[in-house]
């Protein structure tokens, strides 16, 4: 609602009439168009000729249907409601640009919104009906004219309804067909479409293309979202002046746009939702389903897993996603409290000061999660007045690694990027086999409805893409393990030392820079180096100060299926220690790990750690006795 610079002044000699203005667009797409100038310059030419009124308020309905929203919650509602409680003067005149702006409804309840207005004390004006002021008493003949505009309005709603019903049966109908013929290619120079940001439409060849500039950004926010939540996605971005490219009146990405168009969006899939059917193969994939599940799951987890603090509690760890219990492999949370400390240990009558602590808790031992993790008191994390600042021990620790010999042959960017690109197009050849699939089946249900059996062509088709699908899908997986192993094999030397110096400048530069903390927390999951957390049951004090703790850094093994922390891997360390020639040890391992997570995927989970045993509950002679029958 924008109020005028316009003021009602008070007149001795003439009694003042005052108006509104209403204003009403049904779409935000019509915000930009010339429907809302041309209904306020309507009604500024209104004022101009009807110079005995004064304008009072101007209301407005952005987006907002006439089929019945705007006079229940809308401006228009707000407006009435001001007048039936006396808010407004009396006969203050709502012009308005025509019926169709006022009221969509069926004749009928058009007639008892409009009744409703003159009961309230309103009179109204219609610019598109010569602007007359109508109070609806007496045989005013400017009733056929509203009735007539009653009806024009509701028709042209439900002829705009039959079109839009119609054009969704064609989009569907190309759809079950394959055909992309209703897509239309972005106009130069505008940043929006009928399909998310980071897609065009290539009129010529029928097919969708991926903006890399824009496609980029979403696979940098769902990498942010495995370990942060929307808020922290937000602010992040808008520190690093990374702006929303759809642009609009939201120059930044908002919390809104990150959950809804990215991360609950599964056209990164390559899906497309229409009328509660999914189809594959429509848009390019730009996301792993991997990674995408992944981020679902580490939502779900942030909502379920919160743990209620105090207002003086907040989490502050570097680490986050990267440091884990070494009981239960939980995560290790960061959690700080503000509490009175004498400024000066064991000196009588010491002033106190506040400070702050920060400590290390194991997320299930803190839970009181006995039976799994029996980890329940904390580590110090930082306790400056202490002089303890174990953040700047674990970066130290992470600096001087032998990395060397974790990263072994080395593999440049480029092919890390060609297997990213083979997965990717094995992604989107499985979604559109995966699209066929389900054709073939909604043709078997028509079919058997119809009492009949698929043809064996179409019988022979179905399982030929049921072969091709089992095929890309092997493909999809053999491209997901060499990403993997890729990312292991790097240069070792080189790597150490470029592992040495980013450590180094984060120390010196950015351990303080809100930005710098996200990025390098990014960095340290991109590198698969993981911190440890030994926490004994002895608590460090300031009478007991020997530590209570232990940190190791090394290269963290993950499960394969389900993706939790399973521990550091020491397999090098072990057979190196044995004797064995360390080069031959890395070539073996390398061979080792491509093997078991290739079985583990085949079994369902990763053979590398053995699952526990059902537990066996004897059962007594009866028990037995009414089995042996019973069989």
């Amino acid at each position: 609602m924008a109020k005028s610079t316009a003021k009602p002044s008070v007149s001795k000699s003439k009694p003042i009439k005052f108006s509104l203005s209403y204003v009403r667009v049904s779409t935000k797409d019509q915000l930009e168009g010339s429907g809302i100038k041309r209904q306020e310059k309507a009604y500024q030419e209104w004022l101009r000729r009807n110079t005995d009124y004064e304008n009072l308020d101007e209301f407005k309905d952005l987006g907002i249907s006439g089929r019945g929203k705007n006079s229940t919650a809308g401006a228009l509602n707000k407006i009435i409601e001001k007048a039936e409680k006396g808010q407004i003067p009396h006969s203050t005149c709502l012009v308005v640009e025509s019926m169709s702006r006022l009221s969509r409804e069926i004749p009928k309840n058009s007639l008892e919104l409009l009744l409703r207005i003159f009961k309230s004390g309103l009179t109204i004006a219609f610019t598109e009906y010569g602007g007359n002021v109508i109070d609806g008493k007496g045989n005013d003949p400017a009733w056929f004219q509203l009735l007539g505009g009653m009806f024009q309005a509701s028709i042209e709603w439900q002829t705009k309804q039959e079109r839009i019903v119609g054009s969704f049966d064609d989009v569907q109908e190309n759809l079950e067909n394959g055909k992309l013929d209703h897509f239309k290619g972005r106009e130069k120079g505008t940043k929006h479409g009928f399909y998310s940001f980071w897609l065009n439409f290539d009129e010529k060849r029928k097919q969708f293309i991926v903006l890399e500039e824009e496609a980029e950004i979403v696979r940098k926010i769902f990498t942010m979202a495995e370990t942060m939540e929307v808020k922290k996605i937000e602010r992040a971005l808008k520190d690093q002046g990374i702006k929303n490219p759809i642009g609009f009146k939201a120059e930044w990405f908002t919390r809104n746009v990150i959950r809804k168009c990215i991360l609950e969006n599964r056209v990164v899939l390559g899906e497309k939702v229409f009328r509660g059917k999914t189809y594959f193969g429509i848009y390019p994939a730009i996301i792993t389903p991997e990674q995408y599940n992944l981020v679902q799951e580490a939502k779900q987890k942030r909502i379920t897993n919160k743990v209620p603090q105090s207002p003086h509690h907040k989490v502050v760890n570097l680490f986050q996603g990267a440091i884990f219990c070494s009981e239960c492999g939980g995560r290790i949370e960061a959690v700080g409290v503000k509490r009175l400390v004498c400024k000066e240990f064991n000196v009588k009558n010491s002033p106190k000061i506040e400070a702050e602590y920060f400590s290390l808790h194991c997320s299930v031992g803190r839970n009181q999660t006995s039976n799994i993790c029996s980890v329940t008191n904390a580590a110090a994390y930082k306790q400056l007045h202490n002089g303890i600042d174990n953040e700047l021990a674990i970066l130290e620790q992470i600096q001087n690694f032998r990395w060397a010999e974790f990263f072994t042959d080395e593999r440049h960017e480029n092919d890390l990027q060609v297997e990213k690109d083979k997965r990717t197009r094995y992604l989107n050849e499985r979604n559109k086999v995966s699209n066929q699939i389900e054709k073939y089946k909604t043709a078997e249900e028509q079919y058997f409805e119809q009492g009949e059996i698929l043809p064996q062509n179409l019988r022979d088709k179905k399982n030929q893409a049921k072969e091709k699908y089992d095929e890309l899908n092997e493909k999809y997986n053999r491209a997901n393990l060499d990403i993997q192993n890729l990312k292991r094999k790097k240069t070792g030397k080189s790597l150490e030392e470029d592992i040495n110096k980013r450590v180094k400048n984060f120390i010196n530069k950015g351990r303080f820079d809100n930005q710098e903390r996200f990025k390098f927390n990014m960095w340290l999951k991109e590198m698969g180096i993981a911190i440890q957390v030994d926490i004994y049951k002895q608590k460090q004090t300031r009478k007991t100060p020997h530590k209570n703790y232990a940190f190791h850094v090394g290269i963290g093994m993950f499960d394969f299926i389900t993706g939790k922390y399973r521990g550091l891997n020491q397999s090098i360390d072990d057979l190196v220690a044995l004797g064995l020639d360390e080069k031959q040890v890395k070539e073996s391992e390398a061979k080792i790990y491509e093997n078991y997570k290739k079985q583990s995927l085949e079994v369902g989970h990763d053979i590398r750690f053995p699952q526990p045993k059902k537990e066996v509950k004897p059962i007594t002679k009866e028990e037995f006795w009414k089995r042996l029958e019973a069989s």
